[in-house]
């Protein structure tokens, strides 16, 4: 009894390792056919049925990243785009942004014009894997694209601290770089939000104010005090024209140094300019002299800053030159003209006919060759060129065309731009 138990399990036995060798062949055979059928009907275009084709086929093997592919290509084919966009997202997450998936979404979103999700998708495989020459290809493709606000204003001017003065019908107010109106177009004149980000200058029915950071007003001069004109707060002072000559004041209009200039400019990172008797010099944070009244100008930027970057520029008999804030010359060369640092890199000088640009130690880094130029930040500067204004890198290159009326400086990827007659605002879809 007990032998043909034995005789029967051993039967049994056999019977499954036969079933089993049986399907273990089969399964190989109809996933092939199932590939077969699924290319067959691609190239009849008759897609739904090739992505059922290759859905069976994941059965037997589920982690084919190849038939993956496929199903993806095929949805796309079919014009089913948002199943293709979650099948190349789906299979990122799965193995890791794969090169050829990558590939395939961000051809996807450059062809369509969505720069933004082809910056994040080809930021997140650069993360995930470093390299891959195709993959940097076409990021340095979007690299410098950008969305536009679509806002339409008479003048925008540079940003400035999170805020730019916008003017629209000859009246003057103030925007974040949200593109939010913190004071809407009602002054004759604005400044920006002073360092802190808390107090803005404004000049409305002729009378000179300071406003907090939501537009209104906290602070207004003595009577004795007849305000002429107002400047921007910088750690704590601000310069302003009271009862006939320059001075600083803070906030709350109180004096912080003689009233004996013909001119004064902001005082940022350690030093400022002041003029007297149509020369100028340059001053510290105590107001003290660091050099004598032996310039003819000093170079400000639209808020009246001269020395963001801890240089300036000064025109001596020659023509300008660039200095520190110990008033010590900076490199040797002379320049018809320059603009103001806005940040750490490269700012725009004028030889001859041409604008070049040099560094913070004054060196050349772009030989002079645009009608019209400004200072770098976020890598790029912008330039006029004979087509109209674009923006370079720091290699040269133009790599936002030059089809603009006017341009400004970057500020944290927001750039003021002119379109025609209107100004508005582009944002860098990569602001590193």
């Amino acid at each position: 009894m007990k032998q043909a138990v034995l005789f029967a399990m051993a039967g049994l036995l056999i019977l499954g390792w036969s079933v089993t060798g049986k399907e273990l062949m089969e399964k190989p055979v109809r996933y092939q056919q199932l590939l077969e059928e699924g290319e067959q009907y691609e190239s009849d275009e008759i897609y739904v049925r090739a992505i059922e084709s290759y859905k069976e086929a994941l059965n037997y093997y589920p982690g084919s990243r190849e038939v993956k592919i496929r199903i993806a290509k095929d949805y796309l084919a079919l014009g089913d785009e948002s199943s293709f966009i979650n099948q190349c997202n789906g299979m990122n997450q799965e193995y890791g942004y794969p090169e050829e998936v990558v590939i395939l979404l961000a051809d996807y979103y450059i062809e369509n014009r969505r720069n933004e999700s082809a910056v994040h998708l080809l930021q997140d495989a650069l993360k995930n894997h470093k390299g891959g020459e195709e993959v940097m290809k076409r990021y340095e493709k979007v690299r410098y694209t950008y969305k536009d606000f679509y806002l339409g204003y008479d003048d925008i001017f540079p940003f400035r601290n999170d805020s730019t003065v916008i003017v629209e019908e000859g009246r003057y107010g103030l925007m974040n770089t949200g593109g939010k109106t913190i004071v809407r177009c009602v002054n004759e004149w604005i400044g920006v939000l002073s360092g802190d980000r808390s107090v803005i200058p404004v000049l409305k029915d002729g009378k000179f104010y300071y406003a907090n950071s939501s537009g209104y007003r906290i602070e207004v001069p003595r009577k004795e005090q007849f305000v002429e004109e107002l400047g921007v707060l910088c750690n704590g002072m601000a310069p302003a024209k009271i009862n006939g000559n320059y001075g600083y004041i803070n906030e709350r209009f109180e004096e912080l140094s003689p009233f004996v200039w013909e001119k004064a400019t902001v005082i940022q990172n350690g030093f400022g300019a002041v003029c007297q008797n149509g020369k100028w010099a340059l001053i510290g944070e105590a107001f003290e002299l660091i050099t004598d009244y032996v310039y003819e100008d000093v170079i400000t930027d639209s808020y009246g800053y001269c020395s963001i970057s801890g240089r300036a520029f000064v025109k001596t008999k020659e023509g300008y030159r660039m200095v520190n804030e110990k008033g010590e010359f900076v490199g040797e060369e002379l320049y018809q003209k320059a603009v103001a640092f806005v940040t750490d890199e490269p700012t725009a000088v004028k030889k001859g006919e041409k604008w070049g640009f040099i560094d913070v130690d004054g060196n050349l880094v772009i030989e002079p060759q645009y009608e019209e130029a400004g200072a770098f930040s976020n890598g790029l500067a912008p330039v006029k060129t004979l087509n109209g204004w674009g923006f370079i890198n720091q290699e040269g290159r133009l790599v936002i065309e030059d089809t603009f009326t006017e341009a400004r400086s970057f500020y944290h990827g927001l750039a003021p731009v002119k379109k025609g007659n209107t100004w508005t605002v582009i944002e860098l879809n990569v602001k590193s």
